[in-house]
């Protein structure tokens, strides 16, 4: 393996730790926003318990699972008290005749748009002029998801931030959002658990999914001893490296349920949905164990990926945090965030990619199509650019810091 290179020392100002440590940070929910939140719940408790006294209101997403942004809507799904799986036909009937009177002559409210063909129907809405608010019908399988993921948050702080710096990552990138064929944010959490959980230096709890129900609170579990032994940059660079190269992308699957590395061919997955031999990404959604969350992963979205993953982890074997973290402004709905850590010019064989007002994903070649073609040779040719294994690598210590 390579060594990394010595940063030039115009970038050492700012270590890239410091840097990522900040910019998370910066990222935090602030106080007013969560009072906000408080208050739409209560407002849509006291709407809900209208529709009769069995009817509750629940918060899910990452504004209830402990890895929620400055400026992120609010999920909220409202549910009938014993109906255990989503009904679609019921939710549609329940929004659309009982819900949106009751919120159309609410005054805090405003009606943005129903989304009636989703797989979860949804209402979009304001609340008090400035949050938006996402509300569901019985998406009770959304709540589950919230709590466990919430379970993983409460471990250690390292989860939440590597948690959220991925997430910081491929929004700036332009990886992320199942609307344009990318990841949803939720599956970018668990690839990012699941590498904490198979990495033989972390080794992550596996949070059992069989303790959760919606018939019960949610347990608490006790995991005060697992300890983080890497810094913030340690871990976003062994991501980037594990998913680059040591993953076995199209027969591997990522299943926090499992916490361990297993094949599609396991009979663990008998039943996820996807052809065993077909070459993708496979991720398990830890509840629905049916359902393979790469459904939205559109084919050339697939490719940019994992071309974004190999940039970011080169970026991180030169010890520079990813370009995608450093280029220009991260806006994060209230948030903005200005980098000041400047990246050296370099010529490498892949370059970022970046947001495009045209389209989700925009790239510095002619076409996407370009992309797909680069990767076919790849493939055929069996050739590929492979940072070096940050593990094999010493790492400069600069002003670090530990969880």
């Amino acid at each position: 393996m390579g060594k990394f290179p010595q940063p030039a020392a115009a970038t050492m100002d700012v270590s890239p730790d410091d840097k990522l440590k900040a910019l998370v940070e910066s990222t935090d929910i602030e106080p007013e926003e969560l009072e906000g939140c408080k208050a739409c719940l209560r407002m849509l408790n006291s709407i809900v318990h209208h529709l009769g006294p069995d009817w509750y209101i629940k918060p899910f997403g990452s504004s209830a699972n402990g890895f929620g942004r400055k400026g992120s809507d609010l999920d909220v799904t409202c549910f009938l008290a014993g109906i255990g799986e989503q009904d679609r036909p019921f939710a549609i009937q329940e929004l659309q005749t009982r819900l949106v009177p009751l919120l159309e002559r609410h005054p805090q409210f405003e009606l943005i748009e129903a989304v009636w063909s989703a797989r979860v129907p949804i209402l979009k809405m304001r609340f008090n002029g400035w949050l938006e608010v996402d509300l569901s019908c019985q998406n009770t399988e959304a709540i589950l998801n919230t709590e466990l993921l919430k379970a993983y948050a409460r471990i250690h702080p390292a989860v939440k931030h590597l948690v959220v710096c991925v997430k910081l990552w491929a929004k700036a990138q332009g990886v992320s959002g199942a609307k344009a064929g990318h990841l949803s944010s939720y599956t970018l959490s668990l690839m990012s658990i699941y590498f904490m959980q198979v990495h033989p230096s972390l080794q992550l709890p596996c949070v059992p999914t069989l303790e959760f129900s919606l018939e019960r609170p949610s347990p608490i579990f006790d995991f005060s001893g697992w300890r983080c032994p890497m810094t913030g940059a340690e871990l976003l660079s062994r991501f980037f490296y594990f998913f680059a190269n040591e993953f076995q992308w199209g027969t591997e699957v990522v299943s926090i349920r499992l916490g361990y590395r297993a094949q599609i061919a396991s009979p663990e997955f008998a039943a996820l949905s996807g052809h065993p031999f077909a070459w993708r990404l496979h991720i398990e959604d830890p509840f629905l164990l049916h359902r393979n969350l790469n459904c939205v992963l559109g084919d050339d979205q697939e490719v940019v990926l994992r071309s974004s993953i190999s940039s970011a982890s080169w970026d991180m074997s030169n010890w520079q945090i990813p370009q995608a973290l450093q280029q220009g402004q991260l806006d994060f709905g209230t948030v903005t965030v200005k980098p000041t850590l400047q990246r050296p010019s370099q010529s490498r064989q892949h370059q970022a990619l970046r947001e495009s007002p045209q389209s989700n994903v925009s790239i510095n070649k002619e076409s996407d199509a370009e992309v797909v073609a680069d990767k076919a040779k790849s493939v055929a040719s069996n050739k590929r650019v492979i940072a070096p294994d940050p593990s094999t690598v010493p790492i400069p210590k600069l002003a670090t810091f530990a969880f």
